[in-house]
């Protein structure tokens, strides 16, 4: 079986004898070669066959080659249309060029070295044509493509951008919750230990709001403030049940020795170096003096200097139980009385600027209620330390609830059930007053 032939040539003219001519001229090309013997014959043949090439003669009865020129043009508009013409035709032949119906002409008697070039060259630039044609048209086909890939692309990195996010801040809420529970550990050895770290992480992270500081730089000072106190696991109960005044020097070199003990204890942990600085230095003094080391100014590391007035500040007020607003401002000048020689001043002075003691300030609250944890409500603020039945520390008095605090509790009364239930304040003054106007 034979292959079509890949091109169509077709001839028109009325004189047969031009049409053989031209046949055996044409015959080694390997095209189909089709003959008409005039213009309407040529546009019906054309209305069935795309040709490559269209070769017509000028003068022909009836329609004349430019004018069935230009109509073949609607039907087969790709062609490479030659025209044959006499030198009395020059005029329609130059007006047919202009037009487009003509691509190029030939005056008989032609040639057939250079029409027979010339079809060649032609064929060629059709093949070239369809070819541009057939690969602009697989550019616009692959782009669109590609447009829909890399939409599709974009959508599929969003949602794992967004889930890599999540997962990510997931991850960061279970390490802090793993430092939590942490502090609390420390807190069976010690009970005044746990809620106080819990506090002094508040104070920290409320000094520490706003600063130039980047987010691990945070992390590291909250983390170290949760477990500044972890080197006291290793004190005896006979020193942890002493009051500080009550120390003998050998008590006193024991627990000078805690923030050393406590960074020993991070020391193996990957990517705690920094917390562990943190806490070895938290008793340094701004003006030197301080232990371990007699560190100064910015010797000391930020965190330390800031944990520092944070756990000043609370062992202070809460040494005998929940601080009245006396307290709380007696434990406010003492920071600014040691400010510049034991504390960090500019830090003393954001303490006061933030007045952040108001934190533990009795907001007035009342009608406090128990309730079990499953009916915790987001907001609600904790009406006193909140501890499990083996006396676990989980939240201190003041705490406003949060989805995380919430979660926390619930999943811990159910290993070791919360002692007494969760006391909450139902409402504050102002709100019960409202209530009782309407």
């Amino acid at each position: 079986m034979t292959n079509k032939p890949k091109h169509t040539i077709l001839t028109v003219d009325d004189e047969e004898g031009i049409l053989k001519s031209l046949k055996r001229l044409l015959n080694d090309l390997g095209a189909e070669i089709i003959a008409a013997k005039s213009g309407d014959e040529a546009l019906e043949i054309l209305g069935k066959t795309k040709a490559s090439i269209i070769i017509s003669d000028q003068r022909m009865p009836g329609m004349g080659g430019v004018e069935f020129l230009g109509k073949s043009r609607k039907l087969s508009p790709d062609s490479i249309r030659i025209l044959l013409t006499g030198y009395a035709d020059i005029n329609a032949t130059i007006d047919a060029i202009n037009s487009g119906a003509v691509k190029y002409y030939f005056n008989k008697p032609w040639d057939d070295e250079q029409l027979l070039s010339r079809i060649k060259e032609s064929l060629d630039l059709f093949d070239l044509t369809l070819e541009n044609r057939r690969l602009t048209a697989l550019a616009l086909k692959q782009n669109i493509q590609l447009k829909e890939f890399n939409n599709n692309l974009e959508q599929k990195v969003e949602e794992q951008t967004k889930e890599i996010s999540w997962q990510h801040n997931q991850l960061k809420k279970s390490f802090m919750e793993t430092i939590k529970s942490f502090s609390t550990l420390i807190g069976l050895r010690h009970k005044g230990i746990g809620n106080h770290s819990h506090r002094v992480a508040s104070l920290a992270k409320a000094l520490i709001k706003d600063s130039d500081l980047s987010d691990e730089e945070y992390q590291d000072i909250t983390v170290a403030a949760f477990l500044h106190d972890i080197g006291k696991i290793s004190l005896t109960d006979k020193i942890l049940d002493k009051s500080e005044g009550d120390y003998i020097r050998a008590d006193i070199e024991s627990v000078q020795q805690h923030p050393i003990l406590g960074q020993s204890c991070l020391f193996a942990i990957t990517g705690f170096e920094d917390v562990g600085l943190i806490i070895r230095h938290h008793h340094e003094n701004y003006q030197g003096g301080g232990y371990p080391d007699g560190l100064s100014r910015d010797e000391i590391p930020f965190g330390s200097r800031v944990i520092q007035i944070a756990d000043t500040f609370d062992n202070r007020v809460f040494r005998k139980g929940y601080p009245t607003e006396k307290e709380l401002s007696l434990a406010s000048a003492y920071l600014v009385q040691y400010s510049n020689t034991k504390f960090d001043p500019e830090l003393v002075k954001r303490f006061i600027e933030r007045d952040i003691a108001k934190m533990f300030i009795d907001t007035g609250m009342v009608g406090s209620i128990v309730l079990q944890p499953e009916l915790l409500e987001l907001g609600m603020v904790v009406a006193s330390d909140i501890y499990t039945k083996s006396g676990m520390f989980l939240l201190p008095k003041g705490a406003k609830l949060s989805d995380g605090m919430i979660k926390r509790i619930t999943k811990m009364n159910v290993v070791d059930q919360i002692r007494g239930g969760v006391q909450v304040y139902k409402q504050t003054k102002a709100e019960e007053v409202k209530d009782a106007a309407v």
